[in-house]
């Protein structure tokens, strides 16, 4: 696994695909990147897909383990897409992954040519919100706000905790929640200082300022970023085009492959519209 040093820390990273260089940035605190493949690289049928793993997590633990913010997460991003790109990339993020896709596209805007978000909340109530535009729909079980708001104080405890909440991770009956995190290893001291800068952040009212396309894709029955909070995404944004998936939960790519990707290759599409047909041959 190749990787790059930036900001004072080493991030490890996989390119699969080619094309329009898109980078991957994954969600879930103490985790890594590996529970968005093999779904998501059916993508590198037209992008370049660069996988990578936030200082701290998976296989890029080391140097600067105890900077993990939202911050300085979208910094390194902004800092690996000028090492691996000599252009603008498109970014993609999944959950806390969207928040610092979000980060990355308002600290580094030079750098990013739109956003993919899937699952994403734009963190905490703007000036003119009100608790009503971030109503939580359907309910948020209240077995995952315990799991959510109870920091794991140990590795262990925190692949238990993963574990735990990906039974609501997928909406479908034949889903298989015990393989999403399988490849995964597990930081909690990354998870714990990464959660408490999220429980803080919040592009909310920033998000006017992005002036890229976006494409924020939901699931219908996410219950742990739901479609109110894609909604307050695409009401602030200039750009952003939102997809609901009506028979997926947090992995939509998973349950709903085709429709989750002609989605993206439509947006694409609009993104980087054909050039006009080709002349017919002279006769």
């Amino acid at each position: 696994m190749p990787s790059a040093t930036v900001n004072g820390t080493t991030l490890h990273y996989e390119v699969v695909g080619h094309g329009r260089p898109c980078l991957v940035v994954h969600g879930w605190p103490g985790t890594d990147h590996t529970y968005l493949r093999p779904g998501l690289d059916r993508l590198g049928e037209r992008l370049r897909l660069l996988y990578y793993d936030h200082r701290g997590h998976g296989r890029s633990k080391g140097a600067g383990r105890d900077m993990v913010s939202v911050e300085q997460l979208a910094d390194d991003a902004g800092a690996l897409a000028a090492h691996l790109a000599d252009d603008q990339v498109l970014v993609i993020g999944h959950a806390h992954g969207a928040s610092v896709a979000m980060e990355t596209a308002l600290r580094h805007p030079g750098r990013v040519a739109g956003l993919i978000l899937v699952a994403a909340n734009p963190g905490e109530l703007g000036m003119d919100e009100s608790l009503i535009d971030a109503l939580d729909t359907p309910a948020t079980p209240p077995e995952v706000e315990v799991l959510q708001r109870v920091p794991a104080e140990t590795d262990d405890e925190l692949e238990a905790t993963m574990g735990a909440l990906a039974l609501f991770f997928l909406h479908g009956e034949a889903a298989d929640p015990e393989g999403v995190f399988a490849l995964a290893t597990f930081d909690a001291l990354a998870a714990g200082r990464l959660m408490q800068s999220l429980n803080w952040w919040s592009a909310a009212d920033r998000l006017g300022r992005l002036d890229v396309p976006m494409l924020v894709l939901v699931g219908r029955h996410d219950v742990l970023f739901p479609p109110a909070q894609a909604e307050r995404i695409r009401r602030r944004a200039q750009q952003a085009e939102l997809v609901v998936l009506d028979h997926s939960g947090h992995l939509p790519w998973v349950e709903e492959p085709d429709p989750f990707h002609d989605a993206v290759a439509a947006w694409l599409d609009r993104l980087e519209p054909a050039g006009p047909p080709a002349p017919a041959p002279a006769t």
